[in-house]
């Protein structure tokens, strides 16, 4: 019965790894386009550039080589690991899907106020995907980790005629709401490993 709902923690510091690393990068993007914003900085369209597509361009890299890593067991072992674990992949390819879509539409209407509106839905997605793994895991963390993406997704849209204060709001998000329980996530498993 213990192997349905623990293995040594290889998939919680995989996981954990890859969402700290996303919050940090993508939290980092934004805190810098924060900063050009608000210092007015006359920077070359390719240092846009680099700052819009190299966050992903390595978290592209990261998520490939450790999926590589963990072909053979990618959601961990447990009735309970393998459900969040789906629930967070199918959150992420939702949330490309709806990149795609956002974007194309923004780029045909030549609106990008409609490409500011994808946040928002990926924090509200978030949101869910945390709200299902507290009632799953039954952890008060996960539960406020939920409640912390559903209030972004609410500051966003307050903050969305307000790019400086959206872009800043965002990535305070992405660390308190996706860097730091991928780090409580990333120590949980190193910590479960260890005893192992």
């Amino acid at each position: 019965m213990r192997a349905l709902v623990d293995d040594d923690g290889s998939h919680n510091r995989n996981f954990g790894f890859i969402y700290l690393i996303a919050g940090v990068l993508y939290g980092a993007q934004c805190l810098l386009n924060w900063a050009l914003l608000v210092t007015d900085a006359q920077v070359s369209p390719l240092i846009w550039m680099l700052v819009g597509w190299l966050p992903t361009i390595l978290f592209l890299i990261m998520i490939f080589q450790n999926s590589w890593q963990n072909l053979s067991n990618p959601y961990g072992k447990g009735t309970t690991k393998r459900a969040v674990g789906a629930a967070f992949t199918g959150a992420g390819i939702a949330n490309l899907v709806l990149a795609l879509i956002f974007g194309w539409v923004a780029f045909q209407k030549r609106d990008w106020s409609i490409w500011l509106l994808f946040p928002l839905v990926v924090c509200a997605l978030q949101g869910a995907i945390w709200l299902a793994t507290a009632i799953l895991r039954r952890h008060i963390w996960h539960g406020i980790t939920a409640i912390g993406w559903f209030v972004s997704a609410i500051v966003l849209g307050l903050f969305i005629d307000n790019i400086p204060a959206y872009v800043l709001a965002l990535g305070v998000a992405l660390f308190v709401c996706m860097a730091l329980p991928g780090l409580l996530i990333f120590r949980a498993g190193k910590q479960t490993m260890s005893n192992a």
